[in-house]
């Protein structure tokens, strides 16, 4: 049997994704299924918020859910709000909103709340596409950060143990006990705290910059070395504990400063990408080399 070819398996990979589209408007709803089934998406519809719950209770593997925000009853921006606390549900999508009516309220609202994209209808099949790629390309990579700190969470339970149990089997003599007390777990934090902060103040030119700026360019860094680009918006939503209104704002003063430079998007008018600008991404990069040679060099001494 001859094998699949690389479409043939991308198309056998992406069917697997599921993904709920929501609108009031049937005629929306099919459009929507259609474009979708044709890039290999499985779909679920449903025409008001109450009904996308019911669904949400029962159908397992639901990853990105497509609403309309102006619906009867339950509107798109509640139906966000009680997902977030439903109880029962098989799967928790990641929003993208597509309206008529785009609001500048309603865009700030979807992303404070965590939405990761807003589009306006009429909407073109393939940047509706690439919003859903996107979308999923995300959630595959928060389950990857998941498995990694569980897997590092266990490890360090694994040495922690082993570690027990070496001190248990033999313990230090009593002088050398005295001559050298290991130092307090909050200590070896703080340590870690330091070198991460103290290389920054040499960094030029963002030496003067705060925490939030910092967690930013690190973002917008990590997502240029993967091959991503990442739009205004995305970025604003990227780093957990910044509000979004909040990451807007510094991003516009970045732009501002000249160590982040704002891209319009040629196929779609209403999105802009970052990147980075040369002397600020070479100024993270040695960033990064300090702050691993000085944690080296903290763990070597107290070893």
């Amino acid at each position: 049997m001859k094998s699949q070819s690389a479409d043939a398996r991308a198309h056998v990979d992406t069917a697997r994704n599921r993904v709920l589209v929501i609108d009031n408007d049937s005629s929306m709803v099919l459009w929507v299924r259609s474009v979708l089934q044709a890039g290999g998406y499985e779909c679920f519809p449903a025409h008001s918020g109450e009904e996308a719950l019911a669904i949400l209770r029962t159908t397992p593997g639901i990853i990105v859910a497509i609403s309309d925000i102006h619906m009867p009853g339950m509107d798109g921006i509640t139906l966000l709000q009680s997902i977030g606390s439903l109880q029962g549900a098989s799967s928790v999508p990641r929003f993208i909103f597509l309206t008529a009516y785009p609001e500048v309220e309603f865009a700030v609202a979807a992303l404070r709340l965590g939405a990761l994209d807003f589009l306006v209808k009429p909407v073109r099949p393939q940047d509706l596409l690439s919003a859903v790629r996107t979308a999923v390309e995300r959630v595959d990579r928060n389950q990857i950060a998941m498995q990694l700190t569980d897997q590092a969470a266990m490890l360090a339970q694994q040495a922690e143990a082993l570690a027990a149990a070496l001190n248990a089997w033999k313990q230090p003599p009593p002088e050398q006990i005295a001559r050298k007390a290991e130092p307090p777990r909050s200590d070896i934090t703080m340590l870690g705290l330091d070198h991460l902060r103290r290389p920054r103040e040499a960094v030029e030119p963002l030496g003067e910059l705060d925490d939030v700026a910092w967690d930013l360019l690190r973002e917008l860094l990590r997502a240029e070395k993967a091959g991503q680009r990442i739009s205004v918006s995305a970025l604003s939503i990227s780093v957990e504990h910044i509000s979004p209104t909040t990451a807007l704002r510094r991003i516009r003063e970045l732009v501002k400063a000249g160590h982040i430079v704002r891209n319009p998007d040629p196929m779609d008018a209403r999105r802009d990408f970052v990147t980075l600008e040369s002397e600020s991404r070479a100024a993270l990069e040695h960033y990064l080399e300090q702050v691993a040679k000085a944690l080296a060099a903290a763990v070597a001494s107290r070893s």
